[in-house]
């Protein structure tokens, strides 16, 4: 058996995956679900490097190395996976929050996309892409737990043709939310796994909503922000 620790996927994301790009934005919209079957460039661009980095491991079917970042059984079932949605990260700074500024409004977009890999229908992880001096860069792969959790707020509102996704951060904080924006209506936030973690919250139990209103999200993030000043 190969040496396939954590180190070689990591060469293995710097062996070149960068692709031309078009001077178009990454995509139409902050969160493209997979049934848009988009064309933009850090898809394409991600697809190709999911490939690449699938064939890589192409004669060691049966075999998973330690610390391996998606969740599949062997490296083998990489040539089945494929990209899903995907999503342009966006931050909110400690210094809009403190400010009293409005998450949906202060959001700034990042640059980065991250997409879903989907094994059979399954979410295994996230493949995150960079814009660099040669195009789209995939530069990183994992996110096991969190794909999970974003797939199941997609799941519960993806379905309402007006209901618009963002991804937020608060870098910060160590917090990340889904914005939910249904129709005209305020945004609403889902807190994934390391915001529940911050926040003091549990997972929401099958049926609630479990999305904050973004004043009472703001107040209880600035509060956090104010118990450590370091931040």
């Amino acid at each position: 058996m190969k040496n396939m620790h954590y180190m070689v996927l990591a060469a293995a994301l710097a062996c070149g995956t960068a692709f031309a790009q078009a001077p178009a934005a990454a995509g139409g919209a902050d969160f493209v679900m997979a049934s848009a079957q988009s064309s933009a460039p850090a898809r394409v661009a991600a697809m190709r490097g999911l490939h690449r980095f699938a064939a890589r491991f192409a004669g060691d079917a049966g075999q998973l190395p330690k610390g391996f970042p998606l969740d599949v059984r062997d490296v083998g079932q990489l040539r089945h996976a494929q990209i899903g949605w995907g999503f342009q990260v966006y931050d909110v700074s400690r210094a809009a929050l403190m400010s009293g500024a409005d998450m949906e409004a202060d959001a700034q977009p990042t640059g980065i996309w991250r997409y879903e890999v989907v094994l059979h229908g399954r979410p295994i992880g996230l493949l995150t892409m960079a814009r660099t001096a040669g195009g789209w860069s995939m530069v990183s792969l994992g996110g096991a737990s969190l794909v999970g959790d974003i797939q199941d707020v997609v799941g519960a509102y993806g379905g309402h043709a007006a209901t618009r996704f963002r991804y937020v951060r608060v870098p910060q904080a160590t917090a990340d939310f889904i914005q939910v924006k249904q129709g005209a209506a305020a945004a609403q936030y889902a807190p994934l796994q390391a915001a529940r973690g911050t926040l003091r919250m549990q997972a929401q139990a099958a049926g609630g909503s479990g999305l904050l209103d973004g004043n009472e999200l703001q107040s209880r993030l600035r509060a956090v922000l104010a118990s450590n000043p370091s931040n």
